[in-house]
């Protein structure tokens, strides 16, 4: 190796060094939003859930003005 070499791939890693960081960052904050997605999903089909239940106990009764 030559002399212009070392700091050439001193400069390459610590540029691939960095940008393997941002990515972890990156790719924390999005496993974070998808966590925050897949909870408020859960919570509607639990509220879709509950409204079902609570539609199927009453009967089908014709409405008042008829």
């Amino acid at each position: 190796m030559t002399d212009s070499t070392i700091p050439e791939l001193e400069t390459k890693i610590a540029f691939l060094e960095r940008h393997v960081e941002e990515q972890d960052r990156i790719i924390l904050s999005l496993r974070q939003k998808l966590d925050s997605l897949e909870e408020g999903f859960e919570q509607l089909k639990s509220g879709l859930q509950d409204s079902r239940d609570s539609d199927d106990s009453t009967p089908d009764e014709r409405p008042p003005h008829y």
